[in-house]
């Protein structure tokens, strides 16, 4: 997480902000090879009541703007699965918890293309209406991985800086939604081509 341009959250700041990070939220695919990309729903609700009872504040990127809770946590999704409107949705309006949403936009509606069908069976991806549903219970805030969900950091750095303005455009222009912040896959093995610094070098949004 970059706050390089969020003083206010800095000074309010306790030494770290915790971040929970999820990607696939259900039951793994029997053989995947991505066993870790995936959290039941049980481990989740689990998460979120003991973080309710601990009095820990859910927060979104906005936030850091201002005045920090006590006890401020940022629970993040990367991808944009159905699961997680089907899932994780629900659980929000349960325990009154906000979230941020990280979608690669041309994937909504269609299969998250960016993963090796080998690895495990493509996933859908949740539709337009369905991301702007959850983004106006004022629960969810919507975060951009870009345009197709393949790894920004290991393209060339003129076409990925492409892809990210492009992704950000298409998501005010098309849908109506203000992305809050930048995703980037995590745990990746591969050699970056190009930096996230340099990458988002003048856009103003918090990196993830």
């Amino acid at each position: 997480l970059s706050l390089a341009t969020y003083p206010r959250a800095q000074q309010t700041m306790k030494p770290f902000l915790p971040i929970l990070t999820y990607q696939k939220i259900g039951t793994c695919p029997a053989h995947s090879g991505l066993k870790n990309q995936w959290t039941t729903p049980q481990a989740l609700e689990r998460t979120l009541v003991r973080l309710r009872r601990k009095g820990f504040s859910f927060i979104t990127p906005v936030d850091l703007q201002k005045d920090l809770p006590p006890k401020p946590v940022l629970l993040t999704f990367m991808g944009g699965y159905q699961s997680f409107y089907t899932v994780v949705f629900p659980l929000l309006k349960k325990y009154d918890v906000r979230a941020t949403l990280f979608v690669a936009c041309d994937t909504l509606g269609t299969y998250n293309a960016w993963q090796e069908p080998q690895e495990e069976p493509w996933q859908n991806i949740l539709t337009a209406a369905q991301l702007k549903e959850m983004v106006q219970s004022k629960l969810v805030q919507v975060g951009t991985l870009g345009l197709t969900g393949k790894n920004l950091l290991l393209q060339n750095a003129k076409s990925a800086r492409a892809e990210l303005e492009e992704s950000i455009y298409r998501l005010q222009s098309l849908h109506h939604l203000k992305p809050c912040a930048i995703g980037f896959w995590p745990g990746t093995l591969h050699k970056e081509n190009v930096s996230t610094r340099e990458l988002c070098k003048d856009i103003l949004l918090p990196i993830f």
